[in-house]
């Protein structure tokens, strides 16, 4: 079933056009929730199309067309958002692309640009979906899967549209389905479906960093996690505090076993008493434990967006 035509504001008549080779329907992609073309909108959603252009082409079917876009948070847990503190916005960045047949989640910079991450789920894979919320709006989607998803820091006239348009839409493209029953993720590569904790793509090859090397230089290596994973603000942040963690974790061991002793101590005396050095020592390595436990957790989530191994190795898989 062709939903090209779908009916979003009953005082406009749909019309497709083409906007960087990407077919989009201009009634809804300009304007707001009440059908009134906007140039604010209208920038915004010319500045994202080009951004994503290459990939959107490549992406979309031939009955299938973009009814609008917006610039949103990917769905977070509230640990993440404490820990991470405003790094949050930079590493969730997100555009939605809303068609006649599903929704395209593109991760991006913060200048727009597409960090090859893309997950998309058919609208009838979805048991609900309403936007929720005023001076910080969301979309809350349900999937037929059970699981459910936020998407967070929504602009408010980006809200109101979106509302809009699942009205509209929701009931009209239930009939298009899939066997995930949810948000599923897409190689950037072939746009195949990638299967969750398998990190290379059934089709191309093309491969993607995996959880056993973030684990391994996230243990051994003073911020190692986040150097793999690619985020080098948190990266060197970690070094730093991981090297002054493991600097003093060898001296209060020097001082547990006797090697490092206070010159102003008498003679035989450590300059902590043995008891109170194995405390400290224990103090100091738990707190390393859990600065490398978060690391992991932090990685484990970027690890889990199927991050290219680099362009060239990707490039090779696809020819291979």
């Amino acid at each position: 079933m062709s939903l090209l035509d779908l009916p979003v504001h009953p005082e406009q008549s749909p019309r497709l056009t083409s906007l960087q080779g990407v077919r989009v329907r201009e009634d809804t992609l300009y304007s707001n929730h009440r059908g009134a073309e906007k140039k604010g909108i209208r920038k915004r959603a010319e500045t994202a199309i080009e951004k994503l252009q290459e990939v959107l082409r490549r992406a979309l079917g031939p009955e299938e067309a973009v009814l609008y876009v917006a610039r949103c948070q990917a769905p977070v847990g509230a640990f993440d958002q404490f820990t991470l503190g405003w790094y949050i916005y930079y590493v969730t960045g997100t555009i939605l692309v809303f068609t006649n047949r599903r929704l395209l989640q593109f991760g991006v910079r913060r200048n727009g640009d597409w960090k090859q991450t893309l997950r998309t789920v058919s609208w009838g894979d979805m048991d609900g979906a309403q936007v929720k919320g005023w001076l910080g709006p969301v979309l809350e989607l349900k999937y037929r899967s059970g699981k459910k998803e936020k998407y967070w820091n929504l602009r408010r006239d980006d809200a109101k549209k979106i509302k809009t348009l699942l009205s509209a839409i929701m009931s009209a493209g239930a009939r298009e389905t899939s066997g995930s029953q949810e948000m599923v993720t897409l190689c950037p590569f072939c746009l195949s479906e990638l299967t969750p904790a398998v990190y290379q793509c059934p089709k191309c090859r093309a491969a993607f960093k995996d959880e056993k090397t973030m684990l391994r230089r996230s243990w051994l290596i003073p911020g190692g996690g986040y150097f793999y994973t690619g985020h080098w603000f948190l990266a060197f942040g970690d070094f730093l505090v991981e090297a002054y963690l493991l600097v003093l974790l060898f001296v209060v061991l020097g001082f547990a076993v006797g090697f490092i002793r206070d010159t102003s101590s008498n003679p035989g005396e450590t300059a902590l008493a043995g008891g109170e050095a194995w405390v400290a020592v224990g103090f100091v390595a738990a707190i390393l434990v859990v600065e490398k436990l978060m690391t992991i957790h932090h990685c484990r989530r970027f690890i889990r967006e199927f991050i290219p191994l680099g362009r060239e190795r990707s490039q090779k898989a696809l020819s291979g």
